[in-house]
C-alpha cells in the first residue's frame, strides 16, 4: 500500500490539525513531502510535531523513511515500457517459464488482491452512484484507458439511460464539462504514466459540482486529489507493458452490481434494447430489396 492509499485509510481517525496537514499533503501530493518538515508544517498551517505525528501515522517511523517512499512512488510512476526493458531482460534469463505462464500467473494473483485493495463498502458505494437513476453519468480515459471506459459506457447504457462516454480530442472536452453539475458522476480511469488533460479535466468536473469516480492504478493518478471514490488495481505484468485487465475486470464488476441493484428496471430496458436489435437486424433495408427484384427479374428475362 503506497503512501497516498494508506493516508486515505487512516483519514478517519486523524486528529483536526493531523486531517488539516493530510489535506494539504494529499492537495499537493507527493511534492508537499519532499519539503523540510518546517516548510511542511508552515505550508500546511500546522506545527512541526504534528507533521511527524501524520508521519508515524502513516507508518514511518522517521520523516527521511517517509520521503524515501515518496521518491520511490515517484520514480514507479514514470516508469516506461523503455525503462522496464532492460530489467525484464534480465529476469526472463534466470527463469524457464513462457511469458504465458508468468503473465497468468500475475493476473490471477493480482485479481485475488483486490478485495484487499478495494473494500465491499468501497465498491458497493460506487455501484449505488452508478445506479441512481437521477444522476447523469460521464465516463474519461486516457490514451488506452479510453478503451476500458467506452467498453463501461456502452456496458451501462444497456441497464440504464444518461451514460455519456467523453470523446474526441482533448479540445472538444470542455463542451462535455457544460453539462456537469451536482447531479452528475464523472468516472475516471487513469493509470500511469498518468495523463495532465485527464487530471485537468478531472479537477475541473470536481470545481463544478461532479461527484468523481476514480479507477487508477496502485500508485494512483494526480486526479485523486479531485475524486470522491477512489478505487485501485494492479497494472504490473511480467512483460515491459502494464495491462488493464484487472481494471476492466473492476469495470465489469461495477456494472454487473449496477445491473442488479436496477432490478426489473433493468430488464425492462434491456428488454426494449434487445427488441429494437433484432428489428435493425432482420430488417433488410428496402433499397437493397428493390434491387435484389430488379436482378431477379433480369434473371428470368436472360
Amino acid at each position: 500500500m503506497n503512501v497516498l492509499e494508506t493516508l486515505r485509510r487512516v483519514q478517519p481517525e486523524l486528529s483536526s490539525r493531523e486531517a488539516r496537514a493530510a489535506r494539504y499533503l494529499m492537495a499537493n501530493y507527493p511534492t508537499a513531502g519532499l519539503t523540510t518538515v518546517a516548510e511542511f508544517a508552515e505550508q500546511s498551517g500546522v506545527s512541526t510535531a504534528t507533521v511527524l505525528r501524520l508521519v508515524k501515522r502513516l507508518g514511518f517511523p522517521v520523516y527521511a523513511e517517509f520521503q524515501e517512499a515518496l521518491r520511490t512512488h515517484i520514480e514507479e510512476t514514470l516508469q516506461s515500457p523503455l525503462l522496464r526493458f532492460g530489467e525484464r531482460k534480465e529476469r526472463e534469463e534466470t527463469t524457464q517459464k513462457s511469458l504465458l505462464v508468468r503473465t497468468s500467473n500475475r493476473m490471477a494473483e493480482h485479481f485475488r488482491a483486490l478485495p484487499e485493495l478495494i473494500s465491499e463498502k468501497e465498491f458497493d458505494r460506487a455501484a449505488t452512484l452508478l445506479a441512481d437513476p437521477k444522476r447523469d453519468i460521464h465516463l474519461l480515459g486516457g490514451r488506452y484507458s479510453s478503451h476500458v471506459a467506452r467498453y463501461m459506457a456502452d456496458l451501462l447504457m444497456a441497464v440504464r439511460g444518461k451514460v455519456y462516454p467523453v470523446n474526441g480530442q482533448t479540445q472538444a472536452w470542455p463542451q462535455y464539462l457544460l453539462d456537469m453539475g451536482r447531479g452528475s458522476v464523472l468516472v475516471v480511469l487513469d493509470v500511469r504514466r498518468y495523463q495532465n488533460d485527464v487530471v485537468q479535466f478531472t479537477h475541473a468536473a470536481a470545481k463544478r459540482g461532479a461527484t468523481v469516480l476514480l479507477l487508477t492504478d496502485i500508485w494512483q493518478s494526480p486526479a485523486a486529489r479531485s475524486a470522491d471514490l477512489v478505487l485501485t488495481f494492479p497494472v504490473e505484468s511480467p512483460s515491459i507493458f502494464d495491462v488493464l485487465s484487472i481494471g476492466m475486470g473492476v469495470a465489469e464488476a461495477l456494472v454487473g452490481a449496477v445491473a442488479s441493484k436496477a432490478d426489473h428496471v433493468g430488464k425492462r430496458r434491456i428488454e426494449a434494447l434487445e427488441e429494437l436489435r433484432s428489428r435493425l437486424t432482420d430488417a433488410a433495408p428496402p433499397k437493397a430489396a428493390s434491387n435484389r427484384k430488379r436482378n431477379e427479374g433480369n434473371d428470368d428475362t436472360r
